[in-house]
């Protein structure tokens, strides 16, 4: 993808679930790292994006891997790579994205959050509980069966998550001059 972008500049038409949301965002930072042109095709949401990929709309499409796998499980649907820096153990033998643009890490995550007030043994108690529940073999199954990667760690990882991402994300943005419509 990234080489017919390139050879083909602006001609390569990506389907995302809207402007300035995550994947518009890690599709801009594949794009400034890789150094290509495209057309973005920003969508409402996510359930048009496979239905219009397959129908040959749009060319590619990024969005979050579980509203994909079942295309890409019947086949309707090609997974040319994953955002994360390691491959999902349900797409083994699928690449990442950084196997073709060194450095490239976009890692989507879902997280949990409480109110700024909440005491901290609370917050503590809440982490145990949730990561106990991540860890149990009928929770992991489904998580890992949608292709999602299960990362169990304390609140100050996440804080270090959310932080790490807001500063790539906020230099991205100035640098390409997003501004929301």
């Amino acid at each position: 993808m990234v080489k017919y972008a390139k050879a083909n500049p602006g001609k390569l038409t990506v389907a995302t679930n809207g402007e300035g949301g995550f994947p518009h965002l890690a599709f801009e930072h594949l794009r400034t790292m890789a150094g290509f042109t495209y057309t973005h095709v920003p969508y409402k949401g996510s359930a048009a994006i496979a239905t219009d990929i397959i129908g040959g709309q749009v060319m590619a499409g990024i969005d979050g891997i579980t509203g994909m796998t079942p295309h890409i499980k019947s086949e309707r649907l090609r997974l040319l790579a994953t955002t994360n820096k390691t491959r999902p153990a349900l797409w083994p033998n699928h690449p990442v994205a950084a196997e073709d643009v060194p450095g490239y890490d976009s890692g989507g995550w879902f997280g949990y959050a409480a109110p700024a007030k909440t005491p901290r043994e609370m917050i503590l108690k809440l982490n145990e509980e949730i990561n106990r529940a991540m860890r149990a073999p009928e929770v992991a199954e489904k998580l890992e069966a949608a292709a999602l990667i299960i990362r169990t760690e304390s609140p100050e990882f996440f804080a270090e998550v959310l932080k790490s991402d807001y500063d790539k994300y906020g230099k991205l943005v100035k640098a390409i001059g997003y501004v929301p419509q």
